[in-house]
């Protein structure tokens, strides 16, 4: 018997830095959902220290404290991977993908593109020199080159049915783009991936809004800003 989605009455909180960051592949999916939330925002001291969080992580009650966080009613959770599984699980479990191999294959995809995200990329952002950025020149190309050979000519990750995945590429890409505005020159499925996504009507709507937050991606504790 299919689980049926749960439906919370309480309005939902994301809690996350005043960036784009980690936190917009989920903001992207509340929008697509047409979940109405509220984005809590937490920026940083003139000081660069982050006490307005370390406040508020004490009184949440959190297992794992950590941004972003979502609260839904009465049930918490952080890590953004782990926010965007719980959305498709609670709102449209299709966005899980369906059959073994299909989730195998998203689950292959989605770690494969957030190691290139955050151990190639923002780790070079923020630790930036030279010779990271040498470093991260010469291997983006092959892997992104890995992911366009995967998806050759299908609409989304897992072909023609949009999943939870799909909202992390995006980002990801987007990001990635700001950076190197040429980096997708040679990927042109990608491309039009990014395209085909921004053009969904929720997200259109969304990217359009006074509440969506188009920059900054990192905090100003980057040593290279963007």
């Amino acid at each position: 018997m299919a689980t049926s989605p749960i439906v919370q009455k309480l309005k939902p909180i994301l809690g996350y830095w005043k960036i784009r960051g980690l936190a917009h592949p989920v903001r992207f999916l509340l929008a697509y959902l047409e979940v109405d939330f509220e984005d809590k925002y937490y920026e940083l001291t003139p000081e660069l220290t982050k006490d307005y969080w370390f406040e508020d992580r004490k009184k949440l009650n959190l297992e794992f404290p950590n941004l972003p966080y979502l609260i839904d009613g009465d049930f918490k959770v952080t890590e953004s991977r782990a926010i965007l599984k719980y959305l498709a699980r609670t709102r449209k479990p299709d966005l899980l993908g369906n059959g073994l191999e299909v989730q195998t294959r998203l689950d292959t995809v989605e770690n494969f593109v957030y190691d290139l995200w955050i151990i190639n990329f923002v780790e070079m952002l923020y630790g930036y020199t030279e010779e990271r950025h040498q470093k991260y020149k010469e291997l983006e190309p092959l892997k992104l080159a890995y992911l366009s050979s995967f998806m050759k000519d299908n609409s989304w990750v897992s072909g023609n049915n949009i999943t939870y995945v799909d909202f992390l590429v995006y980002e990801i890409l987007y990001q990635l783009t700001i950076f190197d505005p040429n980096c997708l020159d040679k990927f042109n499925n990608l491309k039009e991936f990014m395209k085909r996504f921004e053009s969904l009507p929720a997200i259109n709507r969304y990217i359009n809004s006074k509440d969506f937050l188009n920059a900054p991606l990192y905090s100003k504790t980057a040593i290279y800003k963007i």
